[in-house]
């Protein structure tokens, strides 16, 4: 039951994912405010500085208090509370503000969440409880398409960030009440010390990076390769649209595809990681996405793109199930929260540049190529420094 109600957070918070950042937020902000693509990508870019800054710092502080949940349950209502104002505001300024504190509160609830794996699966299971958690995930994302779609079609795309607030806390609830961590971990100490004790443990972490066999290759490489793919994220919605012309049915009908086929690339790679390793099959996912967006780029084609879109969906469904294996794999249990905190500072700065980058080529609408080439060599270094990172089945090797 505990691994249930942690699986079907994934789905929950992936209604924040559909509204806010995949779909409805930027097609808000771009069609129906009319704002360039740019001015999302600085506010996205805002949030994520902030992201970086703190994640590292809270994981380190749930480590020192062993209290996961209770953070997970703050940050769950400051990013639903959040969502539901910017469903009621139609001051353009005043909801990307809204949208940088939702999307710290998302972003810094995933610390927590990946870091109660551990809590919830057995050591020998955690690739496969990983991807049943993003396989519930990309479930939620074809909830979220159909639950917010008569929203949408009644209301426009700004009525579809009540209903997903609400959902979101909906589908909350149950982790919320079924997971316990140990009550004998906790510990009780001042604020003060409790910051202190993590600084100390996070500057002992980074003083020492070395110790960590491959660890911080592993963060470099992500770093890149999740530029390149939180871009296509947050702006396929809006790509398809403008560029292809898909009409608002069409989109949905796309969308749901690629999700049906990120529920299928979760449980399949959940499986082959216990054949190949997680780093293989990171390897793998991500020479994947290279692939997909060289077809897409020599091709802009409507009709081609819905054979690119179910590759796209099935590596998209693994991609942080299998990288959550690996930090997993390679980090010490009792740092669990602080260095998966540290992968986020790498892994959430990556959702700075690559959609600024993007929103500064595609200033001019001619550069759509130029733009999907720029990934395509973010994902090329990732792959590069990932050659870097030891499997952790096997330490003496260095490539996938």
């Amino acid at each position: 039951m505990r691994l249930l109600a942690w699986a079907l957070y994934d789905l929950a918070n992936t209604f924040f994912a559909v509204a806010m950042l995949s779909f409805y937020f930027p097609l808000w902000v771009v069609e129906d405010k009319g704002a360039k693509e740019l001015v999302f990508s600085a506010a996205l870019a805002v949030s994520m500085v902030c992201v970086a800054v703190t994640m590292p710092l809270c994981g380190a502080i749930s480590d020192a208090t062993n209290q996961r949940m209770r953070y997970l349950r703050w940050t769950t209502l400051g990013c639903v509370s959040a969502m539901f104002l910017i469903g009621l505001l139609d001051e353009l300024g005043v909801a990307l503000a809204l949208f940088v504190v939702a999307n710290i509160c998302y972003q810094l609830g995933t610390v927590f969440y990946d870091a109660l794996l551990w809590h919830v699966a057995t050591p020998g299971k955690l690739g496969q409880a990983s991807g049943f958690g993003a396989a519930f995930g990309y479930l939620g994302s074809m909830t979220g398409l159909i639950f917010l779609w008569p929203f949408v079609r009644h209301g426009g795309h700004q009525a579809a960030f009540v209903p997903a607030a609400c959902f979101f806390l909906l589908f909350a609830v149950p982790s919320f009440l079924l997971i316990r961590e140990p009550a004998a971990q906790a510990r009780s100490a001042s604020w003060r010390s409790i910051v202190q004790h993590a600084l100390l443990r996070l500057v002992s972490t980074v003083r020492h990076a070395k110790a960590y066999a491959g660890l911080w290759w592993f963060f470099l490489a992500s770093f890149f390769s999740l530029n390149a793919i939180n871009t296509v994220l947050v702006f396929m919605a809006v790509y398809t649209k403008k560029v292809l012309g898909f009409s608002e049915s069409e989109l949905i009908r796309f969308f749901l595809v690629g999700q049906a086929f990120s529920v299928v690339g979760s449980l399949v790679c959940s499986r082959v990681i216990g054949w190949l390793g997680s780093k293989r099959t990171l390897g793998l996912i991500w020479a994947g996405w290279m692939l997909a967006l060289l077809l897409v780029s020599l091709n802009q084609d409507a009709k081609r793109l819905w054979l690119i879109g179910p590759l796209i969906g099935f590596c998209l469904g693994p991609t942080w199930a299998t990288s959550r294996v690996l930090v997993v794999e390679l980090s010490p249990k009792d740092q669990l929260a602080e260095l998966l905190g540290l992968a986020g500072l790498l892994g959430r700065a990556s959702s700075i540049l690559g959609p600024l980058l993007w929103g500064l080529i595609v200033w001019d609408p001619a550069r759509y190529r130029q733009a999907i080439l720029a990934l395509i060599g973010l994902l090329a270094v990732g792959l590069w420094c990932f050659r870097k990172v030891p499997d952790p089945r096997n330490s003496a090797s260095q490539n996938f």
